[in-house]
């Protein structure tokens, strides 16, 4: 028996498809992919890679990268200098499962750093 699908539905169906496509990047979107030493080296700085994609987040009234965290956070990821970044909140790879690739529940973590 086949099931005949009206044409609207197949148009939202392949357009579904093709969002899911290009919100999903492959590695080498954001890592070298040649890299010898197997450590998954980026193409370019976090906020580079970010703002690559989400230009529209880097106004004023955006929160703000690069800078220190108050004292005693220490469950989230911050770059080798200590500062905040982007994948400080958010997650490229969707382990959580959160919206917005965030971390951690959104009603918890802005509590992470801020009303300490």
């Amino acid at each position: 028996m086949k099931i005949a699908f009206p044409a609207l539905m197949v148009s939202l169906l392949v357009t579904a498809l093709n969002v899911f496509a290009v919100e999903k990047h492959e590695c080498g979107y954001c890592h070298l992919t040649s890299d010898k030493t197997n450590k998954m080296r980026l193409k370019a700085t976090l906020a580079e890679l970010c703002i690559e994609c989400h230009s529209d987040r880097s106004g004023p009234n955006e929160h703000k990268v690069g800078i220190a965290p108050p004292k005693g956070v220490a469950e989230l990821p911050f770059d080798k200098d200590g500062l905040l970044t982007c994948v400080t909140c958010h997650d490229p790879h969707e382990k959580s499962g959160y919206p917005k690739l965030l971390r951690v529940k959104p009603s918890e973590l802005c509590l992470k750093c801020h009303f300490r």
